[in-house]
């Protein structure tokens, strides 16, 4: 009688065990959920981080560009670094298909992607003011600049033919002028953010060819319109 009554005490506990599997599998349950639905952001960098080696110098996706936030889900921040990215590859195909004679052209370098512009399709010879004629690729530059959220550097270059004018003293002037032309078209004809905007002036100081003949110094005459990298960004 009481070895019996002790079996009956043994098989009153049991229901712990199945207690402990059932909160241990509700357990996982909440981890597997919450991991599908948010992204830690140190992994968001990790992953973002090796896509843009994959496509380097493509910048579309790094974190510094995306504001994480706790009420982003991962799923969110993945996308909106995916419409980053494509927004890019959208600006690259449509400046190197935008002018069949090879005057724009499209680049990447340490500083980031850089549209290349030929001064004798923007400009007259020894003039800032833009041609009539280059305003609507400059609008389209624009829109596609106006897409993505990178701070922008417009540099202006000349070859070393010396310049000396009531507007332009040097080459420096000049190369200022021009590259300070395009900025305030974006900005007064875009409504784009001036804070977004830097201006640089090289004269004949960082040529890309030689000046010695014809053909090098209009490679060296030239607008540069530089999609900063954020990783240049101080």
């Amino acid at each position: 009688m009481r070895k019996k009554k002790e079996e009956e005490h043994e098989n009153q506990e049991r229901w712990l065990i199945s207690y402990a599997d059932f909160i241990t599998l509700l357990f996982a349950f909440f981890v597997v959920m919450y991991s599908t639905s948010s992204v830690h952001e140190g992994k968001y960098r990790a992953v973002s981080d090796s896509v843009n080696e994959a496509f380097h110098p493509v910048i579309a996706l790094s974190s510094s560009n995306i504001r994480l936030t706790s009420k982003q889900s991962g799923t969110a921040m993945f996308d909106t670094g995916l419409k980053l990215f494509f927004k890019y590859r959208k600006m690259e195909e449509e400046v190197r298909t935008m002018d069949p004679s090879g005057q724009i052209s499209l680049i990447k370098d340490r500083r980031g992607t850089v549209i290349r512009i030929e001064n004798s399709l923007a400009f007259e010879t020894g003039q800032a003011e833009i041609l009539p004629v280059f305003s609507e690729k400059l609008d389209k530059i624009a829109d596609l600049i106006a897409a993505l959220p990178n701070p922008v550097q417009v540099e202006g270059h000349t070859d070393n033919i010396p310049i000396k004018t009531p507007a332009f003293p040097s080459n420096w002037e000049l190369s200022t002028g021009r590259a300070m032309s395009i900025v305030r078209y974006f900005v007064d004809r875009h409504a784009m953010d001036p804070q977004r905007f830097s201006v640089a002036g090289y004269g004949e100081f960082r040529p890309i060819d030689t000046n010695d003949s014809p053909e090098g110094r209009a490679k060296n005459r030239r607008v540069e319109i530089v999609v900063v990298s954020v990783d240049r960004i101080p």
